[in-house]
């Protein structure tokens, strides 16, 4: 039985590399959440697909710089990644409040993910983050320091 990797899910008929960002980035999120681990020829296809993102991601969660905020008691959760200039609020699969993701996600529509979310999603997927407990009480705080 041949080995699946993130490419041999993919259709074979893409033509922009911003469609197949778009196209590849639920189906990553997906193969790790089922648990397969990535190999060199995944990384690779990463790579391809969202360029420098994916080493500057992974450098993240090497550096353990993903935290999930929990706040107590309300059980309010609330990720952030820090980043090399700033610590960036980050919503699952859809936001990060930094310039990357307005620019080319949101306006541009270029690549679905900075390299925050990216660093989001896989360090969730692989249990690779910081979890911080707080107060309920310095949650505007901390929201207004993260925007």
């Amino acid at each position: 039985m041949a080995k699946e990797t993130i490419k041999s899910t993919l259709p074979e008929n893409h033509s922009k590399k911003s469609q197949k960002a778009f196209e590849i980035y639920p189906r990553i999120l997906t193969f790790i959440a089922e648990g397969k681990k990535l190999s060199v020829q995944d990384i690779e296809q990463l790579e391809e697909t969202f360029g420098e993102r994916v080493k500057k991601a992974l450098e993240l969660i090497g550096a353990k710089k993903v935290k999930k905020y929990l706040f107590t008691p309300s059980g309010v959760s609330r990720w952030v990644v820090e980043g090399h200039e700033h610590a960036y609020l980050t919503l699952e699969h859809s936001f990060c409040s930094c310039k990357d993701f307005l620019f080319s996600s949101i306006m541009k529509r270029v690549i679905p993910s900075c390299y925050h979310l990216l660093a989001r999603e896989l360090a969730e997927l692989s249990g690779k983050f910081e979890e911080i407990i707080v107060a309920d009480e310095q949650y505007t705080t901390l929201i207004e320091e993260w925007l």
